[in-house]
């Protein structure tokens, strides 16, 4: 939806009066760039680098939110963060929605009934690491 010409008008005078007239404060409207961000987001959205410019404004702000509370995650959550990040990224905005979804339905399960139902559905996913890293040795 567009705005009037008449109101656009309005809120430029508006800004202006207000004090904010440096164009700085538009900056803060647009995504960053990956120069832009700092260097802990970097890291945590580094599988992201390559196709950073091609994420939309919407995408871009979500990833960086969740750069910024990485620090303060528990490790388990680390490790999740840094396993599904780039696989959540590629999926189309329908299929996050789906699992959405799906996650909540689990979550509304009774405990015994979300347990047989997580222990399912690890039983149809790959192991993390290779056989030979999670066998003991003789």
């Amino acid at each position: 939806m567009r705005m009037p010409a008449r109101s656009v008008r309005w809120l430029l005078v508006c800004l202006l009066v207000g004090g904010m007239s440096s164009p700085a404060w538009a900056l803060t409207l647009l995504p960053p760039t990956w120069q832009q961000l700092t260097p802990a987001q970097q890291e945590v959205l580094a599988p992201l680098a390559a196709d950073w410019a091609q994420f939309p404004a919407q995408k871009k702000r979500r990833l960086v939110n969740v750069a910024d509370h990485y620090p303060s995650m528990t490790p388990a959550e680390q490790a999740r963060v840094r396993e599904r990040l780039p696989n959540w990224v590629e999926l189309a905005p329908a299929q996050r929605e789906e699992a959405r979804k799906n996650m909540k339905k689990l979550l509304d399960l009774p405990p015994d009934a979300r347990r047989q139902a997580e222990e399912r559905l690890r039983a149809q996913l790959p192991p993390v690491l290779p056989p030979s890293v999670t066998s003991t040795a003789p």
